[in-house]
């Protein structure tokens, strides 16, 4: 008995041990839970207790330069919701089946949505306030729970394709994705705001909950540098340009020399960044459907990519400026040594026969000018093989060519230079007129930017300003300039010699009436071979008295019948640019148009006038009255083609209309390569009026041939005293 009873007092020592064990660490599980741990389930409950839903900031405004157009713009629009566990179940197909029909959606879709054991569904996103209000009815006449109806923001673009690729757009969640969209996202974004109710433990909203509404905190403004007109002049003609000479795509770009403001910045083709993932060309449209997941992938971000800072190419003569800069810093020549350098049409460099732009013919004996105005490319590889490739390599670097802008936009690529440790004479002779080598067109802007602003290296930008809507907060960017890659004397010299090249050489076709422009064509050569695909090119300054702008235009891979040189195809790009831009700016001319060859008057107001008074008026001007049906002269003139305000040049004629008969239209015929005087004589047999800009055979006109337009209308056209262009 007494060994029974010592053995159950073993027994219950054990077990004691083993309760005081458990014990212990129920205790310690308790300090792990309750104070280790405590923050982690207090979320957790407040989690499982609470439902909140985000409530959208309002995405900033993007602003043109002028601070006064709104080219990005955030509008309030609803997102609803669900809550499965809040609709009871023999609702769900009845609520799936109403939310279907409002909002325009699969039943089906819904439904699964509905029938989720989840804590919240979206139904659907930037809902209109139409539909918005059809659900909240639906909601308060059945008395159903479980749906939601709240803010949201949807970002819309006014202009549609204007300025696409440096604006960017947002995904569905209003983040920006491409553009300023995306390089100032944290700024535009704002912080969003959320809605926090009570449920029970299975996720059902309890009754009487009281919610708890927290604001969101708007995004900032943002006003750019670039100048809402400007860039639609810009695409205008760069589109045109594309079209007319069956282009790849183009670039251009717009800066201001002083400060590296860009006023306009342009890639053709270009999208709509409302609808960013639909295919936006003919072209592309029509095979869209045929294409892989990964190849409409690839095509939509060709679509979006903005090729003025994104991609590289051999950029031609353009770059001569970058030699000639290097040669006259260190004083290896000057701009008028006469005959210091000689051109046979063509130059042997080891065993490589590189030739010039006019072989057979050649340029002669030139000085450094002369090589400037007539691009020649024999010139600017002796100027290269006088400056050497360590020291030319140093300039390379100095204009930052083989580094990036630094404009505040994603995706801008790096220039591509040869390497100083294993160039050759052959890399030194190519890269000396702009070939091997490889920048983007803003890089070329900016180089050029040098030469018109006195030899500074400026930072280009596109924002200027962010503040916020309720003015609590401004901030003002300021411009920088890098570095002096050039003395004064230097970019003095150099915009002399390219305003000769335009007045007196090769790049004649830029030229604009009234104002001094300085500029150089390019024809870049990019692959060889089968693979070669040509860049197109042209760079301007103006007024050259005092430079406001530079424009430069590309065009790669152009196969129209106007073959491929950067003075026919992008000459007169720039030169309309120019004019329109610099007029629209109220830069002074530095020569009124009476002193030019070609004298042009502004057409007065005729309309409320009798055919009588206005014969007297326009013959006091050199002008003519011509109608389509028989006039008398107490007949009132109610319409005018060209309108008032418009300018003509002397012997022009005004179409004038005295009912409401509709103006009869002309197709515009094509004059391209004849004389100005014979182009003269086909559109006024066409009805037409003519503005004429230079002399000697046309070049391009505006409108495009073909196209329909009524009697009495102007067309533009370029002309250069010689076919005979790079």
């Amino acid at each position: 008995m007494a060994y029974m009873s010592l053995k159950n007092q073993k027994r219950i020592i054990k077990i004691l041990i083993v309760c005081g064990i458990l014990a212990i660490i129920l205790f310690l599980r308790l300090i792990y839970i309750q104070i280790i741990k405590s923050g982690h389930y207090t979320q957790m409950a407040y989690d499982q207790q609470t439902r909140q839903r985000t409530v959208a900031a309002k995405r900033g405004t993007i602003y043109d330069a002028t601070g006064t157009k709104v080219l990005a713009q955030s509008i309030s629009v609803n997102i609803v919701t669900v809550v499965p566990n809040s609709i009871d179940k023999e609702d769900k197909e009845a609520v799936a089946t109403k939310l279907a029909e409002i909002l325009e959606l699969d039943k089906d879709e819904v439904l699964k949505k509905v029938n989720k054991n989840s804590s919240s569904e979206t139904i659907a996103s930037k809902v209109d306030k139409t539909k918005a209000n059809e659900v909240l009815q639906y909601i308060s006449d059945e008395g159903i729970s479980g749906v939601r109806v709240d803010e949201d923001t949807k970002r819309v673009y006014p202009y549609t394709e204007l300025l696409a690729q440096v604006l960017g757009f947002v995904g569905t969640d209003n983040q920006g994705l491409a553009g300023v969209e995306a390089y100032y996202n944290d700024e535009l974004s704002g912080i969003p705001g959320k809605i926090v109710g009570s449920t029970d433990g299975k996720g059902r909203e309890t009754p009487f909950t009281n919610e708890q509404y927290i604001a969101p905190i708007d995004g900032n403004d943002i006003v750019l540098t670039i100048d809402a007109t400007i860039q639609s002049i810009v695409e205008k003609y760069l589109d045109k340009a594309v079209k007319e000479n069956d282009a790849e795509y183009g670039m251009a770009v717009v800066l201001r020399p002083s400060t590296g403001e860009v006023l306009a910045m342009s890639t053709m083709p270009t999208f709509d960044p409302n609808n960013p993932f639909e295919p936006y060309t003919d072209e592309l449209k029509e095979k869209w459907d045929t294409l892989s997941k990964e190849e409409k992938s690839t095509e939509l971000n060709k679509m979006w990519r903005n090729k003025v800072i994104s991609d590289t190419q051999e950029p031609g003569s353009t770059f001569k400026i970058v030699t000639a800069t290097a040669a006259l810093e260190e004083n290896i020549t000057s701009l008028d040594n006469e005959g210091e350098f000689n051109c046979s049409g063509s130059m042997k460099i080891g065993t490589w026969t590189i030739k010039c732009w006019r072989y057979p013919r050649n340029h002669g004996s030139q000085s450094l000018r002369e090589g400037i105005m007539n691009s020649c490319n024999p010139v600017f590889m002796q100027v290269g093989q006088r400056i050497g490739i360590d020291t030319y390599c140093k300039y390379l670097s100095a204009f930052n060519l083989d580094s990036k802008t630094g404009i505040d936009l994603p995706g801008e690529a790096t220039g591509i230079m040869h390497d100083p440790k294993t160039m050759t004479a052959i890399d030194l002779a190519t890269t000396s007129f702009g070939q091997t080598i490889q920048i983007t067109t803003l890089q070329t802007a900016v180089n050029y930017a040098a030469v018109a602003n006195g030899g500074n290296l400026v930072q280009p930008y596109v924002v200027k300003e962010i503040k916020s809507g309720n003015g609590n907060y401004e901030k003002k960017i300021d411009s920088k300039i890098l570095k002096q890659v050039m003395s004064k004397t230097t970019a003095d010299s150099l915009l002399s010699a390219l305003e000769s090249t335009v007045t007196d050489g090769t790049a004649t076709s830029g030229a604009v009436r009234g104002y001094r422009v300085a500029g150089k064509t390019a024809t870049g050569e990019n692959g060889r071979g089968e693979n070669l695909k040509y860049l197109a090119g042209y760079a301007g300054i103006a007024p050259v008295s005092s430079p406001e702008l530079v424009v430069v235009v590309n065009l790669f891979d152009p196969k129209g019948v106007s073959g491929h040189g950067g003075a026919t195809l992008c000459g007169p790009v720039v030169g309309s640019i120019l004019d329109e831009s610099l007029r629209y700016l109220n830069v002074p001319t530095d020569y009124t148009l009476e002193e030019s060859s070609i004298k042009e008057l502004v057409i007065p107001d005729l309309t409320s006038k009798t055919v009588a008074e206005a014969k007297t008026i326009l013959e006091e001007q050199g002008f003519s009255l011509e109608s389509d049906t028989t006039l008398s002269d107490d007949s009132i003139i109610k319409d005018q083609i060209p309108k008032a305000g418009a300018s003509l040049m002397e012997g022009s004629t005004v179409r004038v209309y005295v009912d409401d008969t509709q103006p009869q239209t002309v197709e515009v015929p094509d004059v391209r390569n004849k004389t100005a005087e014979a182009a003269t004589k086909i559109f006024k047999n066409a009805g037409l009026n003519v503005r004429i800009v230079g002399s000697g055979y046309v070049l391009t006109q505006d409108p495009t041939p073909g196209s329909v337009i009524q009697k009495g209308s102007i067309v533009t056209i370029k002309c250069v005293s010689t076919t005979d262009l790079p």
